[in-house]
C-alpha cells in the first residue's frame, strides 16, 4: 500500500484551510440550567426560628453551593457522555464488506475492535482501474448493507470507506491524476461513498504519489469539497523512503531520495483530515534497521505538523496515524521476520520518544491488514501498544 496544476493563488486556499481547521476544533459546549429556588411552604405552619451564628451560616452556605455544582456537573456528565473511542485504525476488506457475514461474526469483529483499541475503521470499496470504471460495482449492495449492520453494532465507530487508485500511467506517458475527468470521477464517487452510503468519510489510497506533484494536491481538494466538511477525507501516504541529510538504514532498492518535504507534507495535511503513513515494504533486511527506519519517520512527520502552527497560524489539528504491518505476505520488499508488529511498535516508541513536544500530533496506529492476522498478532497488538 501505500499525482492539474494548480490556477489560484496558494493565500485564499491556505485562509480556507484555516477556517476548516478552526471549525473542527471549535466543539460547543452546553451550559447547565439554573436551578430551581426552594420554596416555602405557605399556610398556618409555621417552622420555629433558629439562630446560628453568622459564619456558620456562611460555612453552610459555600458548602451548600460547592454540593449543588458538583451535582451538576455530575449530571450534566452523565447526560453528555459518549463511549471514548480511540484513534487507532485497521484496513478490512472485502470479506466483510462484500460477503455479507452473519451477525455473530460481526459482533465478534466488532468486539474485538473494542477489545484492542480500534475505533477507526477503513473497509474495502472499490478500485479504480485503468480504463477509470470502478471495480466490483455489482457487490455495492453489500457494501451499503454492511455500513448499515457495522455501525448499528459500533455506533462510536469512525468508519471510511477505502478507494484505491493505480496512478502510474496506463499508456506510459500521461499521468492520471493529471487528468481533470479522473479527478473528478473520484471526487463524484467519494461523495456517493458519504452521503448515499453513509460512511464517515473516504479512505484514499493513491500509489505512487511523489515529491511536490500538485495534481494530488489538486485531486485532495475536489474530493474534500465534493464530501463536505461533515465528513472526513483520511489518505495512505508513502514514508520518507531514502533520506539523504540523516544516517539512518534505508531501503536497499529505492532511489536514495526518494521523500516528501516538509512542505509538501504540511500542504496534504492543510487538506486532508487524516493522514496514515505507510511504512512498510521497505525492503529493510533487519528488524533493528526496520525500527530505526521507522522511528525516523515517526519524527519526519509529527515535525511537519508541529511546523504548521508556528508557521501559519494553523492549529495542527490533522491526525496523524503510522501504519503497522500485521500480513503474512512474503515479498522481496516485505520479510515477515523483519517488518512486523513488535518491530513497527518499538521503532514507533523510540520516534515518539525522540519527537518530544511534537510526538502529540500523532494519534494512533493504523494496522495492515485484518484479514491476514492471527490470534496472536492480536495479542501483540494489545500487549505492545494498546494497553
Amino acid at each position: 500500500m501505500e499525482d492539474l496544476p494548480q490556477s489560484e493563488s496558494e493565500e485564499p486556499r491556505r485562509n480556507s484551510a484555516r477556517e476548516r481547521h478552526q471549525r473542527r476544533k471549535q466543539q460547543g459546549m452546553a451550559q447547565p440550567s439554573n436551578i430551581p429556588r426552594q420554596l416555602k411552604p405557605t399556610g398556618g405552619f409555621e417552622l420555629p426560628a433558629v439562630r446560628l451564628p453568622t459564619n456558620r451560616l456562611i460555612l453552610y452556605g459555600v458548602a451548600g453551593a460547592i454540593f449543588l455544582i458538583v451535582v451538576v456537573m455530575l449530571i450534566g456528565r452523565l447526560k453528555n457522555s459518549t463511549p471514548k473511542t480511540s484513534a487507532n485504525a485497521i484496513w478490512i476488506g472485502t470479506q466483510w464488506t462484500y460477503d455479507n457475514p452473519d451477525d455473530a461474526a460481526l459482533a465478534a469483529l466488532v468486539q474485538k475492535l473494542r477489545d484492542h483499541q480500534v475505533g477507526v475503521v477503513y473497509a474495502w470499496v472499490s478500485l479504480l482501474q485503468s480504463n477509470n470504471a470502478w471495480s466490483d460495482t455489482s457487490r455495492l449492495d453489500s457494501v451499503k448493507s454492511f455500513v448499515q449492520r457495522f455501525k448499528k453494532l459500533y455506533p462510536e465507530v469512525q468508519l471510511y470507506g477505502w478507494l484505491s487508485l493505480d496512478s502510474t500511467p496506463v499508456d506510459g506517458t500521461i499521468a492520471r491524476l493529471a487528468d481533470a475527468t479522473i479527478q473528478q470521477n473520484i471526487a463524484d464517487f467519494s461523495q456517493r461513498m458519504t452521503a448515499e452510503f453513509k460512511f464517515d468519510g473516504v479512505m484514499l489510497n493513491v500509489v505512487p504519489v511523489f515529491n511536490n506533484d500538485e495534481n494530488y494536491l489538486a485531486l485532495l481538494r475536489k474530493v474534500h469539497s465534493s464530501i463536505g466538511d461533515k465528513a472526513n477525507l483520511s489518505v495512505a501516504v508513502p514514508p520518507d523512503w531514502t533520506p539523504t541529510e540523516v544516517n539512518i538504514p534505508k531501503p536497499p532498492r529505492i532511489e536514495p531520495g526518494t521523500i516528501w518535504d516538509e512542505a509538501y507534507k504540511q500542504s496534504v495535511a492543510l487538506i486532508a483530515d487524516q493522514i496514515v503513513v505507510t511504512a512498510y515494504n521497505s525492503g529493510i533486511a533487519s528488524a533493528a534497521d526496520y525500527s530505526a527506519w521507522m522511528a525516523y519517520q515517526v519524527k519526519a512527520f509529527s515535525s511537519a505538523l508541529a511546523g504548521l502552527q508556528p508557521a501559519n497560524g494553523i492549529p495542527a489539528s490533522t491526525e496523524l496515524l503510522i501504519g503497522v504491518p500485521a500480513y503474512d505476505t512474503q515479498a522481496l520488499t516485505h520479510d515477515i521476520n523483519v517488518e512486523n508488529i513488535p518491530s513497527a511498535v518499538a521503532g514507533i516508541r523510540t520516534g515518539l520518544t525522540e519527537s518530544a513536544a511534537s510526538a502529540k500530533y500523532v494519534k494512533g496506529i493504523a494496522i495492515y491488514f485484518e484479514s491476514q492476522m492471527n490470534d496472536d498478532d492480536w495479542s501483540q497488538i494489545k500487549q505492545l501498544w494498546a494497553n
